[in-house]
């Protein structure tokens, strides 16, 4: 008698089913490592967008004040975000453009993982006499 041995198996062995672990885990930390990417650069943007905010605040604060008493000066702002507290450092600069103009600078400065970021506005302002 001859045996006939049926070669049409309807499962996975072991090998394909390891092989298709290995894939999905690779594809797995993949697209986890792009979520790592993609909230980061998403907190960057956060702390970029507030250190707008905190030097148009602080640039509008500095048009409201009297023109004869605009000086340099510096503070520091905290802001929590995200569970997150940045502290933010804000300075101003007063320059002399003619006898009734005046360049203001604010710089807001922040640092990030070690690296410092900053954002930079200037406004002209002069006085009716």
């Amino acid at each position: 008698m001859q045996r006939i041995v049926s070669r049409n198996s309807k499962g996975f062995t072991i090998i394909e089913v390891l092989v298709a672990v290995c894939i999905l885990t690779i594809s797995m930390l993949a697209i986890l490592e792009a979520v790592v990417i993609a909230m980061e650069h998403n907190l960057n943007n956060i702390s970029r967008d507030e250190s707008v905010r905190i030097a148009e605040a602080k640039m509008n604060d500095l048009r409201n004040t009297a023109f004869s008493s605009l000086a340099n000066g510096s503070t520091s702002v905290t802001r929590n975000f995200r569970n997150l507290t940045r502290t933010f450092n804000v300075q101003w600069t007063v320059s002399n453009l003619s006898g009734n103009s005046i360049a203001v600078q604010v710089v807001v400065n922040w640092s990030h993982r070690g690296v410092q970021r900053s954002h930079s506005i200037t406004s002209v302002m002069s006085t009716d006499v």
